[in-house]
C-alpha cells in the first residue's frame, strides 16, 4: 500500500511506494532531504465545501488521478480531452431542459427559452433533455416557426397593398385603390394560417430525419433520433424569431438556424463540432451538386438535340 506524508519544509503532499519506508527521498518541490515513515501521515481535514444547486460550468475541469514517471508527485487532476473532441460536462441527471419544459408551456417560458438559446447557445444546448416526448420541443418549434413566417407574410401582404395604392395615386397604371389587394391579403392570411403550421411540422421532421441520417453515415448518432429532433425543434422555434426583422430577416434567420443545430447537435449528441458541421452542410453540398450535375445533363440533352 502506497505512502503518503507530507514534506516538512514545503507541506507538499508526497506518495511512495511502502518498500522505500525508512529510506531517504528529496522532495521533488524544494529539494529537501528527508527520511520517509514507515506509515502514512493522515493529511488535515479540508474544509467542507458547500453544495451549490447551480450546474457546473461546462468547460470546468474534471478531477481524477492520471498516471506520473515520479513516484514521489501528488495527485494531479486528469488531463483535458483531446482537441477538437467534446466532452460532456452534463450527463442526464444534469439535464433539465429549458424553461419551455421545467415551467410550462407559456408566453414567459417561450421568450425566456429563446433568450437562453440566443444568449448561451451551448449551456443551452448541454441542458437540453435528450428524451422525454417530442410533444414539447414540437410545440416550440410550432409556436416559434409560426409566428416568424405569419408576420413575415403579413408584412409581405402589406408592402404589396401598399405599393399597388401608391402606383394608382401617382398614375402609374394601378387600380385607384386597395381593396382588390387588401382582398387578397386576407386570403393568402387566411390560407397562411392553416398551411404555415403544417408546413413548419413537415419541416421539422424532415430536417431531423436528414440531420440524423447524415450523423448515422458519419457515425456519430450516438442517441436516438429524438435527440436529433429536439435539437432542430429548439434551433427552428428561437431562429425563427429574426424573421420578424423585415427585409433581411428570413435569411439572418436561415443561418442563425444553421449554427444553432450545428452547436446543438455537438453537445446533445457528445460529438466533435468538426462531424456536428459535417452533419449539418453535407445535405446542401448533396443538393447543390445533385442540381448542378442535373442542369449539366439537361445542358448536354438540348445540345445535343440542337445538333
Amino acid at each position: 500500500m502506497p505512502i503518503e506524508f507530507r514534506c516538512n519544509q514545503c507541506s507538499k503532499l508526497l506518495r511512495v511506494g511502502d518498500e522505500t519506508a525508512g529510506k531517504q527521498a528529496k522532495c521533488p518541490s524544494c529539494g529537501t532531504v528527508q527520511t520517509i515513515p514507515a506509515s502514512s501521515f493522515s493529511p488535515p481535514l479540508a474544509t467542507p465545501e458547500v453544495p451549490s444547486s447551480a450546474p457546473p460550468s461546462p468547460f470546468a475541469p474534471v478531477p481524477g488521478p492520471v498516471a506520473s514517471d515520479n513516484p514521489y508527485a501528488s495527485p494531479t487532476s486528469a488531463p483535458l480531452p483531446p482537441a477538437g473532441e467534446y466532452y460532456d460536462r452534463f450527463p442526464a441527471s444534469r439535464r433539465t431542459g429549458p424553461p419551455w419544459e421545467r415551467d410550462g408551456a407559456s408566453f414567459a417560458s417561450f421568450f425566456e427559452t429563446a433568450k437562453e438559446a440566443f444568449t448561451a447557445t451551448p449551456l443551452f444546448f448541454s441542458e437540453m433533455r435528450r428524451e422525454g416526448g417530442l410533444g414539447a420541443p414540437l410545440f416550440y418549434g410550432l409556436a416559434g416557426g409560426s409566428a416568424g413566417a405569419l408576420v413575415g407574410l403579413l408584412m409581405q401582404s402589406g408592402m404589396q397593398m401598399l405599393l399597388v395604392g401608391l402606383g394608382g395615386a401617382n398614375g402609374m397604371g394601378g387600380p385607384p385603390g386597395v381593396l382588390g389587394p387588401a382582398v387578397g391579403a386576407v386570403f393568402t392570411l387566411v390560407f397562411g394560417v392553416i398551411l404555415i403550421p403544417i408546413g413548419m411540422i413537415f419541416n421539422m421532421f424532415i430536417l431531423s430525419g436528414m440531420f440524423h441520417l447524415m450523423l448515422m453515415m458519419l457515425g456519430a448518432a450516438r442517441y436516438p433520433f429524438e435527440t436529433t429532433f429536439r435539437v432542430v425543434a429548439y434551433s427552428l422555434g428561437s431562429s425563427s424569431l429574426l424573421g420578424l426583422i423585415p427585409i433581411c430577416g428570413q435569411a439572418i434567420n436561415g443561418i442563425v438556424n444553421l449554427v444553432f443545430v450545428g452547436i446543438g447537435l455537438s453537445h446533445a449528441h457528445e460529438i466533435s463540432g468538426l462531424k456536428a458541421t459535417a452533419a449539418v452542410l453535407l445535405p446542401m453540398v448533396i443538393c447543390c451538386g445533385a442540381a448542378v450535375g442535373l442542369y449539366i445533363l439537361v445542358m448536354a440533352m438540348v445540345v445535343a438535340g440542337a445538333r
